[in-house]
């Protein structure tokens, strides 16, 4: 299947979410997959999504896509400016 990523390990998946509740310490990442965020528009089978919700369950980010990696690469530099894109609030904006 050329189309098909791996999947994330348990130790990619541990350092994103650490990394993402340093960047954003008011917030808990909520992670969804293929199916789960996005269904048919997940840019390929096994990319990971997040979002950032807060304790009331409100959303403050737009879904971000992530492949599995890139995961245990992400700094809080990079989550930030991930997320700062997906709210179109990014330098690297979409014309």
């Amino acid at each position: 299947m050329a189309s098909q990523n791996r999947k994330a390990t348990g130790d990619e998946m541990a350092h994103a979410v650490d990394v993402i509740r340093t960047a954003f310490p008011d917030f808990e990442p909520v992670f969804g997959g293929h199916s789960a965020t996005g269904g048919h528009r997940a840019p390929r089978d096994h990319t990971l999504s997040f979002r950032l919700r807060d304790p009331w369950g409100q959303y403050h980010s737009n879904v971000v896509w992530v492949l599995p990696q890139h995961l245990g690469l992400l700094t809080v530099a990079n989550v930030r400016r991930l997320v700062a894109n997906a709210n179109g609030t990014g330098r690297e904006r979409r014309k």
